[in-house]
C-alpha cells in the first residue's frame, strides 16, 4: 500500500477512469504491472532525495538539507495549487 493509502489496484482503477493505458498490456494485467513498478520507483525516488539532502548538507548550503527540501517541495504545492485554479478559471483550452 502506498502513502497515500492507495494500492496497486486502486492506482489502476484511477488510471482507467482517466482513460490512461500501458501500451502493450492487457487492462487485467495493469495492476501486475504496477506491482512490479511502484515500488522501484519509490526507492528510486528515496534514494534521489536522500542523495540531495546529504548533498546539500555536505556543501554547506545556508540552511540544511532537508530545510531546502521541505522549502521547494512547499513552493512546489503552492505552483502546482495556482495552475489548477488557473486551469479552471480559464477553462480546458485556456480561453
Amino acid at each position: 500500500m502506498g502513502v497515500d493509502g492507495q494500492n496497486a489496484w486502486d492506482d489502476g482503477v484511477c488510471l482507467n477512469e482517466q482513460q490512461m493505458v500501458m501500451p502493450g498490456h492487457r487492462e487485467s494485467n495493469l495492476q501486475k504491472e504496477l506491482n512490479r513498478y511502484i515500488p522501484t520507483a519509490a526507492a528510486f525516488g528515496g534514494v534521489c532525495i536522500g542523495a540531495l539532502t546529504v548533498l546539500a548538507d555536505f556543501m554547506g548550503a545556508i540552511g540544511s538539507g532537508t530545510g531546502i527540501l521541505l522549502a521547494v517541495t512547499i513552493i512546489y504545492q503552492y505552483f502546482e495549487t495556482f495552475e489548477k485554479e488557473r486551469a479552471t478559471e480559464l477553462g480546458f483550452f485556456g480561453f
